[in-house]
């Protein structure tokens, strides 16, 4: 992992692999959730949520590269784990600017080029609901106990919520920005290319504004 706040050129290529692993697992439980993988319902709905689980340890695996260059991100536990919990809760302590803010861009009338961005405020994936939804996939992913078992056999195969779930990871990571540690920079990030459909990403320096004098 890039260790220097000079590496931020290094950190996109990795990070958008990551985003793009995220792409393919969701695409996973689309296809799931709407017939085109025909599976066991019981089967089907625990693959849709051991990639949801995976989603979220890759989504924190991202953050913790896009943030590289902090030195508590050098610490020997965050860099063995994989418990996207624990990751997530570090970086709130290291950085509390860490989790990336989705918007959307606004594209000129005529040429159909980004000109400006705007800010999503709803509908996406929050940190609260990032912990809430590993938490739920842990509780998916084990069969139960023996008590468990007797009062109800099988859970509640909730497709829908699925849903609910990649829908609200869409519109988080579609197209987001990252603050750095270095205030001046952000990493801006699309995951579908207009061209090529992959995942794109700048380092975006903030320019002062110039202040007329009166």
């Amino acid at each position: 992992m890039p260790k220097r706040p000079s590496d931020l050129a290094s950190i996109g290529p990795i990070y958008a692999k990551l985003m793009e692993e995220i792409k393919r697992r969701t695409e996973v439980v689309g296809h799931v959730c709407n017939g085109t993988i025909t599976l066991p319902p019981m089967a089907g709905f625990e693959l849709c949520y051991v990639q949801l689980r995976k989603i979220c340890e890759v989504f924190a695996l991202a953050c913790l590269t896009a943030h590289g260059d902090i030195r508590g991100v050098q610490d020997k536990l965050l860099q063995k784990t994989y418990n996207a919990d624990l990751i997530i809760k570090q970086l709130g302590l290291l950085h509390p600017q860490f989790y990336p803010v989705p918007s959307k861009q606004k594209l000129d009338p005529v040429t159909q080029r980004p000109i400006s961005v705007e800010a999503i405020t709803s509908g996406y994936l929050t940190k609260d609901e990032l912990l809430k939804l590993y938490g739920e996939c842990g509780n998916f992913l084990h069969r139960g106990s023996i008590r468990q078992l007797l009062s109800k056999w099988e859970p509640t195969l909730d497709f829908q919520r699925i849903n609910n779930w990649v829908g609200k990871i869409v519109a988080l990571l579609n197209h987001h920005q990252i603050q750095t540690s270095q205030p001046d920079k952000q990493l801006w990030v699309l995951m579908h290319g207009k061209d090529d459909g992959k995942v794109h990403w700048h380092v975006m320096v903030e320019v002062a504004k110039l202040v007329k004098q009166s």
